[in-house]
């Protein structure tokens, strides 16, 4: 599979996490016993280590994100926006992945699972972290 449908399943998995507020590497735990996962190596690797690292560095996602949200709280921000915010923002302060590429997939995800505006808000709170990231 490519890196896309991996970033795809993680998405699903910290989605699933947002709906039941559990650990994360629980839920991780529990894909694992499903019929319909990844089943690339390479993949499983991929996704357990940013649910890994997405755990450990939940405190400065949040932070980064309640800095870079105008006129909303985080906790009343949509699942899927979430979800997809908190992938997005670890990718943005902890991985050598292009920008280009961590937002645009966050937007056609957002376009896929979210609502009708879902992909706007997306794209403009990610644009501020990266302006903000640039800065320091």
């Amino acid at each position: 599979m490519s890196r896309k449908v991996a970033r795809e399943e993680l998405f699903k998995i910290v989605f699933e996490n947002e709906l039941l507020d559990e650990e994360l590497n629980s839920r991780f735990e529990n894909y694992l016993t499903r019929d319909e996962r990844v089943s690339s190596e390479e993949d499983l690797v991929f996704i357990e280590s940013y649910i890994t690292a997405i755990e450990n560095n939940s405190n400065d996602i949040l932070e980064t994100l309640k800095r870079n949200i105008s006129g909303w709280n985080v906790e009343r921000i949509g699942n899927v926006e979430r979800a997809l915010l908190k992938i997005a923002t670890y990718e943005i302060l902890f991985e050598d992945v292009p920008t280009e590429i961590v937002i645009n997939e966050a937007v056609e995800l957002a376009k896929k699972y979210g609502d009708d505006k879902s992909y706007e808000f997306i794209n403009g709170v990610l644009a501020k972290i990266v302006i903000e990231k640039n800065k320091r």
